[in-house]
C-alpha cells in the first residue's frame, strides 16, 4: 500500500516535471516562430521596399533611355484658340449699296479684337467690308455665304494676325491684306479661282503661304515686298505670272514654276536676292524685262527652247550666275539683259541671234571668252564694255571688248 503511493507520487513528479518542460519548450517555439515571423516580415518588407526600388530604379532607366533614344521631333504650331465676339450694329460704320442689294460696313468703331463679322445689319444683308486701317483688330472671322471681298478690305491693319475665310469666297480682293505687318500666314480655301492684285503687297512678316489649284489668275504685285516669305506654290493652273507679283521678296529660296504657266511678266520675281536657283518650264515663252532683276543669290537659270526674246534687264545684276545656256530659238538679246553678271566666265552666243543690244553684257568683268554667232547682225553700243578680260571671237576675227 506504501509502495502504491510512493510509485503514484513519483508517477506524479515525473509528469508535472514533464509538463513543465513542454510549457517552456512551448513558449520558447512560441517565442521563436514571433521572432521568426518578425524577421520573415522585416524581411518580406525589405525584399518589397528593395524590389520597388529596384522597379523604380528600372523605370527610370528606361525612361531616360527612352527620352535618349526617342528622335526628336518638330514642335508642332497650333492653331491660337480664338473666341470670336459679334459686336452689336452700333459699332459698325455702314452704308446701303442698292446696287449690292445689302448693307457694306465701311468702319468698326468697337473695343473687342477678335470679332465675327454679322450677317445682317439693320435687317439688310452684310455684303462686303472694309477695316482698312483699324489698328485694334487681330482675329476676324468671316461668315458663310461671301463670295468676293472687295477693294482693301483689311489694308493697313497693322494688327491684324488672322483671318478665317468660308469655303464660299472665291476672289481675294485688290489690296486684301495690304500692309498688315502682323500677319504670318493664311489658310485660302479651294473654293478661291483669283487673288486680286497687291492682295498681299507689304506683309513683311507672312513667311509661307499654300496657294490651292483651284486658283488661275494672281494679280499684279500680289507679294511684293513680303520681305520674310521663304516659300510659296504656284498653283498648276496658273498660266501668267504677272507683273512685279513676287518683287523684292528678299527672303524667298526656291519656287517651282508649273508647265502650265507660259508667260512671266516684267520684274515678276526681280530684287528676290536669296533666290538661288529656279526651273522654268518648257511651256513658258515669253520672260520680261527686268524678270530676274538683281537677284544675286542665283546661281542656275534655264532658259527655255520656246522662248525668242531674252528680254532687257532680264537677268541683270545676278551675279551669282556663273554660266547662261542661250538655247537656239533666241533671235535678239535685249538691252543690259545680263549687264553685271559678274560671275560669267565665258559665253557662246548660238546660231539663231541676230542682235546683241546696247550694253548686253556690260560689267560682266570676269568674262574671259566670247565667241558669237556669225547669224549675229547688230552688236549694240557697249555690248561688252568694261570687260577688260574678255577676248571675243566673231566672223573668224578675235577682238577685244574695246570695240563692242
Amino acid at each position: 500500500m506504501k509502495k502504491t503511493k510512493f510509485l503514484a507520487a513519483a508517477m506524479a513528479a515525473v509528469l508535472a516535471v514533464s509538463l513543465c518542460g513542454c510549457n517552456n519548450d512551448s513558449k520558447e517555439s512560441n517565442s521563436s516562430q514571433s521572432e521568426s515571423s518578425s524577421e520573415s516580415s522585416s524581411s518580406v518588407q525589405s525584399s518589397s521596399e528593395s524590389s520597388e526600388s529596384s522597379e523604380s530604379s528600372e523605370s527610370a532607366e528606361r525612361a531616360e533611355s527612352t527620352e535618349s533614344s526617342a528622335p526628336e521631333s518638330e514642335p508642332v504650331e497650333s492653331k491660337p484658340s480664338i473666341e470670336y465676339v459679334t459686336p452689336s450694329e452700333d459699332e459698325f460704320d455702314y452704308k446701303f449699296d442698292s446696287e449690292a442689294g445689302g448693307n457694306v460696313i465701311t468702319g468698326y468703331n468697337g473695343t473687342e479684337k477678335n470679332i465675327t463679322i454679322p450677317d445682317t445689319i439693320d435687317g439688310d444683308k452684310v455684303v462686303d467690308f472694309r477695316f482698312g486701317g483699324n489698328s485694334d483688330i487681330e482675329y476676324v472671322r468671316i461668315p458663310d455665304g461671301f463670295t468676293k471681298i472687295g477693294y482693301n478690305a483689311f489694308g493697313g491693319c497693322k494688327n491684324l494676325k488672322g483671318v478665317e475665310i468660308p469655303n464660299s469666297v472665291t476672289e481675294i480682293g485688290f489690296e486684301f491684306f495690304r500692309g498688315c505687318t502682323s500677319l504670318t500666314n493664311i489658310e485660302i480655301p479651294d473654293s478661291v479661282i483669283e487673288i486680286g492684285s497687291g492682295a498681299f503687297y507689304g506683309c513683311e512678316n507672312l513667311t509661307s503661304i499654300n496657294i490651292p489649284d483651284s486658283v488661275t489668275a494672281i494679280g499684279d504685285l500680289a507679294f511684293i515686298e513680303c520681305i520674310n516669305l521663304k516659300s510659296v506654290n504656284i498653283p498648276d493652273g496658273l498660266t501668267k505670272i504677272r507683273k512685279s507679283t513676287f518683287r523684292k521678296c528678299s527672303s524667298l529660296t526656291s519656287v517651282t514654276i508649273p508647265e502650265s504657266v507660259t508667260e512671266i511678266d516684267p520684274y515678276a520675281f526681280s530684287s528676290c536676292v536669296s533666290l538661288t536657283s529656279i526651273n522654268i518650264p518648257d511651256s513658258v515663252t515669253t520672260i520680261g524685262e527686268q524678270a530676274f532683276a538683281g537677284c544675286a543669290g542665283l546661281t542656275s537659270i534655264n532658259i527655255p527652247n520656246g522662248v525668242t526674246e531674252i528680254s532687257e534687264k532680264t537677268f541683270s545684276g545676278c551675279t551669282g550666275l556663273t554660266s547662261i545656256n542661250i538655247p537656239n530659238g533666241v533671235t535678239k538679246i535685249g538691252k543690259n539683259a545680263f549687264n553685271g553678271c559678274t560671275g560669267f566666265t565665258s559665253i557662246e552666243i548660238p546660231d539663231g541671234v541676230t542682235e546683241i543690244g546696247d550694253s548686253a553684257f556690260a560689267f560682266c568683268s570676269n568674262l574671259k571668252t566670247v565667241n558669237i554667232a556669225d547669224s549675229v547682225t547688230k552688236i549694240g553700243h557697249g555690248a561688252f564694255y568694261d570687260c577688260k578680260k574678255a577676248k571675243i571671237t566673231y566672223k573668224g576675227n578675235t577682238f577685244d571688248s574695246s570695240t563692242y
